[in-house]
């Protein structure tokens, strides 16, 4: 193979840059001159054209008045001359033999007149139905001497522009005296009809001028100007003296719109007629033809830079491609290895091999993948390259040097490094040209890609954050472990895991730290899942488990317990604890439900609370425990309207000291009464006022109306009134809270310390820092503070002692059992204890019997409230008993200042 010979150098490009765009911009100013001038030319051609338009119409029109003119004088010319000689009886044969005059179509009245007005003779053309003729109008001073006809206007109706022309001509009496004059009236409505019928657009016009300036008539009508002068105007100012036939362009000075004008002079007569129309009119066909032209100067202009567009970028292509190949050229004649240069710029591996099955070329990308340079594998048999595991390749090439094409085969092959790559490899026989068979190789990899495809289907089946099998593998998985377990009788089990809480770490932390979250519960359930169990994370904060239950429920319980004991520990991440609230429901399978949609759906129902509890946050589904959800939507339907219709209420359970047993607060419970469901049990509405989210506007006007009764209480009792409320978790991180609380102390006017809110241990356990700040904030505003149902939650006493709470109430769930039950006795006994280190006060709640009210204040508890108190009082009971001296306790009779009762929204019925 020889170098090929050095290429001539390559001409310049035909069509450089700038010349183009000076020559399109050339031919775009060239035609927007022509086109400007072309224009402008026909602008005064069409301007010119109207205006002889416009003198034709006048001309016409004067053409056609002054017939009229004639035919009308010459009849008052005949009866004047009948009149002299044969009185009132002649001017009426006169009209009978007009019928083949022209003046008759015109006329609406002849008559007679002397000096003073008196009707010497009056008649109608017969057979006229016009409307009823005006009286005949007194002569005009100045033809009572005039020998020659006068014209002038009389009647006008103002509002049709209707007006009778008289032409008027004196009568000599037979001894030569003057005084007596023949008119002859012709009604403008007959003009006016004529000049209306020629259509000159909007603003035109056809008027009959008198020369004395006076509008005679004008169509289409204009009452205004009718008997008008217009002497002041430029068509009798200027035009008419010096031409009696003509057309100018003014102002309207009617409206002052620019008009074209014709006008033509009545010959023998002062009589002149004039036709206008509007410049816009004049112009309109002008400017369609502007608005084409330009639309076409457009377009030819948009063509022409498109074309030069279109060269210009051809011929910087062309310079670019000639650049590029007398670039290649040079660089190929430099190089003796012509076609090795070619290949080498393939980026996918390419080998030709001779029919030895030695290789005689191949370029870098093939070097790379044999890991070798590339002037080593240049004559090195193949099976030096890829090792000697070749046959099947051997085969397939010793059948294409004998008679094949090509062939194409797509498996694995090992590279230089030891990697296996799965490569497509399309091998062709060549006959090069000394006649010797060779083989060219081309191979493609798609490793990469078989990895993309294997990762998409893994993402199709698995959650990316906890590596666990998603919603759709885990329908697939239990669908298919349903259909073996139903043809082995094995059953099986559903569980779903519901972390209520997992939301707080990203509210706190951020959306990583969530996602983290989600990472270390996914190790978690892979660490808990055995071969009889798989875990699946279904969206959000719900994950699943498919439990084999061939050992029966009591199996599945004990695993569940285990899974929800390990959730329930304190998860920590970024140097802080949250707890998550875990929630655990479980179907089973072929008690619960037949197949895998359904069996899923009552696990999810059971998460939710409608099943049968095996502890707290554990429920078994249970069809017989499953509320109707119709009657829940039902319920939640009437608690939405129940605050706007009244039916909400508070009732307020009395607290008193343990040793003086003196009333020292309220607790105040919500209480529903609908006129359709009657009285509905806080247990029933509370967690439907929670899952809705209710519970804010619920809360919020509980809040009020317990600050409302503190003050309204206060005031009748003339000393200060101790009520507490509870605030749900809900509430507890609701933004607004800070407000709402202030807003309802300075409202009710309530006095410091004389509102207590009480708040459960589950709300305080997440958000240290900005629990901290808003207990703080809280207490600012003079309210105190108590942890609600101590005992049953996770508090920490490192968070007792940093948070401003003032008091612990012990659940009833100790006091219940406290003489009966040793356990009991010691945790109470241990709550108050740890309150007295930490100086808090202690309210035991449920107190029924006097011996659980003695075993307390042997305990040295302070307060306590129950049904051995008294039950749930309504707003008039308890203010009769705060009205009650002797078993009350102001905060001065009390032994701490603090010792005062406070409100509560109950969430439970504790109260009955």
């Amino acid at each position: 193979m020889t170098a090929p010979e050095r290429p001539a150098p390559h001409d310049q490009p035909r069509y450089p840059l700038a010349r183009l765009v000076l020559v399109t911009g050339g031919l775009i100013l060239a035609l927007g001159l022509l086109t400007v001038s072309i224009l402008r030319a026909n602008y005064g051609d069409t301007l010119r054209a109207q205006e002889n338009s416009l003198r034709n119409i006048s001309v016409a029109f004067a053409a056609q008045t002054l017939s009229v003119a004639k035919a009308v004088d010459g009849t008052t010319v005949r009866a004047a001359s009948i009149f002299r000689f044969r009185g009132a009886a002649g001017v009426e044969e006169i009209l009978r033999d007009e019928h083949s005059g022209g003046a008759l179509d015109y006329l609406s009245r002849l008559a007679v007149v002397d000096v003073d007005g008196q009707v010497l003779a009056s008649v109608v053309p017969p057979g006229s139905a016009g409307p009823a003729l005006p009286p005949v109008p007194r002569l005009p001073v100045p033809v009572q001497s005039r020998a020659g006809v006068s014209i002038h206007v009389s009647d006008i109706d103002p509002a049709s522009g209707r007006a009778f022309i008289n032409f008027v001509r004196p009568l000599t009496a037979r001894d030569g005296r003057p005084g007596r004059a023949v008119i002859a009236q012709v009604d403008s409505d007959q003009f006016q009809r004529l000049y209306s019928l020629v259509a000159l657009g909007a603003g035109g016009s056809v008027t009959l001028f008198h020369r004395d300036g006076t509008m005679l008539v004008r169509g289409p009508a204009f009452g205004a100007g009718i008997g008008r002068s217009f002497l002041d105007t430029p068509l009798f100012r200027e035009r008419l003296p010096r031409a009696a036939r003509g057309t100018f362009a003014t102002g309207s000075p009617l409206d002052g719109i620019d008009r074209l004008y014709g006008y033509d002079a009545v010959s023998a007569y002062p009589l002149v007629v004039i036709a206008g129309m509007n410049r816009s009119a004049a112009l309109a066909s002008w400017y369609g033809r502007l608005w084409t032209a330009v639309t076409f100067f457009v377009l030819l202009a948009a063509v022409l830079s498109f074309l030069a567009w279109r060269v210009a970028r051809d011929a910087r292509r062309q310079q670019r491609l000639i650049g590029r190949l007398s670039a290649s050229e040079a660089r190929l004649g430099n190089s003796f290895s012509y076609l090795s240069s070619i290949i080498d710029a393939v980026g996918t591996p390419v080998w030709v091999l001779d029919a030895r099955l030695r290789i005689v070329m191949a370029n870098s990308a093939f070097a790379r993948l044999a890991g070798r340079a590339k002037e080593e594998v240049i004559g090195a048999g193949e099976e030096c390259v890829f090792g000697a595991s070749a046959e099947e390749r051997r085969v397939r090439y010793q059948a294409l040097l004998a008679d094949g094409a090509r062939a194409e085969t797509v498996g694995p092959m090992r590279d230089g490094s030891g990697e296996t790559r799965t490569v497509i490899q399309l091998t062709t026989r060549l006959v090069a040209e000394p006649g010797e068979v060779q083989l060219v190789n081309v191979l493609t990899d798609i490793t990469e890609r078989e990895r993309a495809e294997a990762r998409l289907r893994y993402l199709a089946e698995f959650d990316v954050l906890t590596g666990l099998p998603n919603r759709a593998r885990f329908a697939h998985l239990l669908a298919g472990r349903m259909a073996l377990a139903g043809t082995e009788g094995a059953p099986l089990a559903v569980l779903v895991l519901v972390f209520e809480r997992l939301h707080e770490v990203a509210d706190l932390l951020g959306h990583a730290a969530g996602e983290r979250a989600l990472a270390k519960i996914g190790e978690l359930l892979k660490m808990l899942t055995d071969d009889r169990a798989v875990a699946a994370r279904m969206g959000g904060a719900e994950f699943a488990l498919l439990v084999d239950a061939r050992e029966g429920r009591a199996s599945v319980e004990a695993f569940a317990s285990r899974l929800l004991g390990q959730c329930a520990a304190p998860l920590a991440l970024d140097g802080r604890e949250f707890f998550l609230g875990p929630v655990l429901g479980a179907a089973l399978f072929p008690q619960d439900a037949g197949n895998a949609e359904a069996l899923y759906g009552c696990a999810q129902r059971a998460c939710g609370g409608h099943g049968v509890e095996l502890a707290e946050a554990i429920h078994f589904f249970s069809p017989h425990m499953q509320p109707d959800l119709d009657q829940r939507l039902t319920l939640e339907a009437h608690l939405r309207r129940a605050l706007e219709l009244g039916e909400l209420r508070l009732v307020f359970q009395p607290k008193a000291s343990v040793h003086g047993n003196q009333v020292v607060g309220f607790e105040a419970l919500l209480r529903w009464s609908n006129p359709i469901l009657g009285e509905v049990s806080p247990a029933q509405f509370i967690p439907v006022a929670e899952r809705s989210g209710l519970i804010l506007p619920i809360g919020a006007w509980v809040l009020d109306e317990t600050c409302r009764r503190i003050g309204e209480w206060s005031r009748q009792l003339g000393r200060p009134v101790k009520i507490a409320a509870n605030l749900s978790p809900r509430q507890f991180y609701q933004k607004s809270l800070l407000a709402t609380i202030g807003g309802s102390l300075e409202r009710h006017g309530v006095s410091p310390g004389c509102l207590e809110l009480e708040i459960t241990e589950t709300a305080l356990m997440s958000r240290e820092e900005e629990v901290d700040r808003l207990l703080h904030a809280i207490r600012a505003l003079g309210v105190e503070l108590s942890i609600d149902d101590f005992g049953t939650g996770y508090s920490s006493l490192a968070y007792l002692k940093r948070f401003p709470v003032s008091r612990l109430k012990v659940d009833r769930a100790f006091v219940r059992d406290l003489d009966r039950d040793d356990d009991s006795a010691a945790i109470a006994r241990s709550i108050v204890n740890l309150a007295r280190g930490l100086r808090l006060q202690v309210v035991a709640e449920g107190v029924e019997t006097e011996a659980q009210l003695s075993i307390l204040r042997e305990m040295d508890c302070d307060q306590y409230q129950g049904f051995l108190l008294s039950r749930p009082l309504e707003e008039a009971a308890a203010l009769s008993l705060l009205g009650s001296r002797e078993i009350w306790a102001t905060a001065g009779d009390t032994a701490d200042p603090d010792d005062a009762g406070l409100a509560g929204v109950s969430e439970d019925a504790r109260a009955g």
